[in-house]
């Protein structure tokens, strides 16, 4: 086997992973940053996905169309970081309502 194709293709699969967390926290950013009264909202009544479903849903198809369609074994990161970020560590703020990881 040559080593240099394995190098390659763990250089490329680290690369997709790079990429997939880079696009997830971009994506929780711009909702933070244009959606701030409504995560403000949403954190206060324990709802995050009920108040930005719309803005949810469109960065968790995107992440999906993106990373987990055509890379098999890309974790969901979109759903970490909406955890991390936008719940302060705590999925209960992401709402009854919120479906869960792609992954």
């Amino acid at each position: 086997m040559d080593i240099s194709a394995i190098y390659a293709a763990g250089l490329a699969r680290a690369l997709t992973h790079s990429r997939a967390l880079r696009f997830a926290r971009v994506k929780v950013a711009e909702i933070q940053l244009y959606q701030a009264s409504q995560v403000k909202t949403g954190r206060a009544v324990q709802d995050l996905y009920g108040v930005l479903g719309p803005h949810i849903d469109a960065a968790r198809g995107a992440f999906r169309e993106r990373f987990l369609i055509p890379l098999n074994g890309v974790p969901d990161y979109l759903h970490q970081e909406l955890v991390k970020t936008l719940a302060r560590e705590d999925a209960v703020l992401l709402g009854p309502s919120y479906p869960g990881p792609l992954a």
